[in-house]
């Protein structure tokens, strides 16, 4: 029932707009066609500086992304005390003295 409704809704505005087009006076009708016309042939081509600008910003971005994609990644050398205890698998307890330990080594070897 409510698709009846709808479809009488849409056939009553079709009907409404078809009538109204058909009674345009001829000025009216002349002044839409020299529109439409125009419109038509009047497919501007955008001035030369937008298509400038359109190729310096693809160029631009094809650049950084360039830069980007080939750029090495930093490598840090870390010294391998601090990569053993960042791997370590014992308990970090041992570690909390760790400047302890290393001078205690050094007595060690000195001594």
């Amino acid at each position: 029932m409510s698709q009846d409704k709808d479809q009488q809704f849409v056939s009553s505005v079709r009907q409404t707009l078809d009538h109204s087009v058909t009674e345009l006076d001829a000025v009216t009708l002349a002044r839409l066609r020299a529109a439409r016309l125009t419109a038509l042939q009047g497919r501007h081509k955008p001035p030369i500086w937008q298509n400038r600008l359109a190729l310096a910003t693809a160029m631009s971005v094809v650049l950084v992304a360039g830069v980007w994609v080939l750029q090495k990644p930093v490598e840090r050398d870390l010294p391998m005390d601090d990569l053993q205890l960042l791997t370590a698998k014992e308990d970090l307890e041992l570690y909390r003295d760790l400047e302890f330990y290393q001078w205690l080594e050094q007595q060690r070897e000195q001594g």
